[in-house]
């Protein structure tokens, strides 16, 4: 293919083992396992592999994934910077679950088995029944035993698989001719894989805090805001609204009082003074009028003349004399 990886691979099912009875160990299938995984992890491939069956062209389209966990108290997964497991340079499950595995065999066996990491003996075939005895007890055991965590950075690669048959008519006969076997050979033995990715970019998983300091706080803050601090600026605007109505109250209630509050006696102006000179003179002239004018007017024109007289020489008020 253009991008990827392509294998054509010979299966051999003429070198399979014979199976004289079923057992546990007894693999009926015809074909390989394969498992896609990070450089920084071993393979798992008895429980994390997929199959590949001869007479297929297996196409395999891969998408990464990088998976991010968050450590105590906010997650439950392993940090990078723990102590490391013996025989691996990172942390991973598969990592963990192999050691564990190795651990029970040497305690019970004495021995590893082929994948497992270490420098003890390999398990001679004779120890193939204390090896299955003991994985099996693993296995059975509630996980307390061997408690492997999440690593808090993980990369793992989704699959899609889709699968052509193989070889065709032409195919076969070049086959046959060019490894010189026999058609029918090619047709049970001869597999084709293709891996490849469906893109150049990857899919980023992350794992937040629900709740962080500067949340929480940002929070707290957003609801004291919205409701104590609501209330009390009704409370402030409240009283200056009583304040304001109040105060002019005050005022319309004191301002006619200042108004009628009698005003201090003023100084005549000049312009009196020369009013009163004016009705002296006005009176003077009015009493030689009179005198001159007695005899000429009967009593009974003028009554009560004599009391007006006796009035007029007894008070001497401009007013009276202005009125007479």
């Amino acid at each position: 293919m253009g991008n990827g990886l392509e294998i054509m691979l010979d299966i051999q099912q003429d070198e399979y083992l014979p199976i004289w009875r079923e057992t546990n160990e007894t693999s009926l299938e015809a074909g390989i396992r394969v498992q896609i995984h990070s450089q920084d992890e071993p393979p798992y491939i008895h429980q994390l592999g997929f199959g590949v069956s001869p007479g297929f062209q297996t196409f395999v389209s891969c998408q990464e994934q990088r998976l991010t966990y968050l450590p105590q108290p906010w997650g439950n997964c392993r940090s990078s910077t723990e102590q490391i497991i013996p025989g691996y340079d990172t942390y991973s499950i598969s990592a963990c679950r192999l050691h564990c595995e190795t651990r029970v065999v040497l305690q019970e066996c004495h021995c590893r088995m082929v994948h497992m990491p270490g420098n003890a003996d390999i398990c001679t075939p004779n120890n193939i029944k204390c090896v299955d005895r003991a994985l099996a007890l693993l296995q059975k055991s509630s996980g307390d035993s061997c408690p492997c965590e999440t690593p808090c950075n993980l990369t793992r690669y989704g699959k899609e698989l889709s699968m052509v048959k193989i070889p065709s008519k032409g195919s076969a006969r070049y086959l046959s001719r060019k490894y010189h076997k026999s058609e029918d050979y090619i047709r049970d033995n001869f597999l084709v894989l293709d891996i490849f990715f469906e893109a150049l970019n990857y899919e980023t998983i992350e794992q937040k805090k629900a709740y962080d300091v500067a949340g929480l706080l940002g929070d707290i803050g957003g609801q004291m805001g919205l409701f104590i601090g609501a209330s009390i600026l009704t409370v402030l605007e409240i009283l200056d609204y009583i304040y304001e109505v109040i105060k002019h109250r005050l005022q319309r209630l004191l301002k006619p009082q200042k108004e009628q509050k009698p005003q201090p006696q003023q100084k005549q102006p000049p312009a009196s003074t020369v009013a009163t000179v004016n009705l002296e003179d006005m009176k003077a002239k009015d009493g030689s009028e009179r005198g001159h004018s007695e005899g000429a007017y009967a009593n009974t024109i003028l009554p009560n003349h004599h009391h007006h007289l006796h009035l007029h020489h007894s008070r001497h008020t401009p007013f009276e004399d202005f009125a007479c």
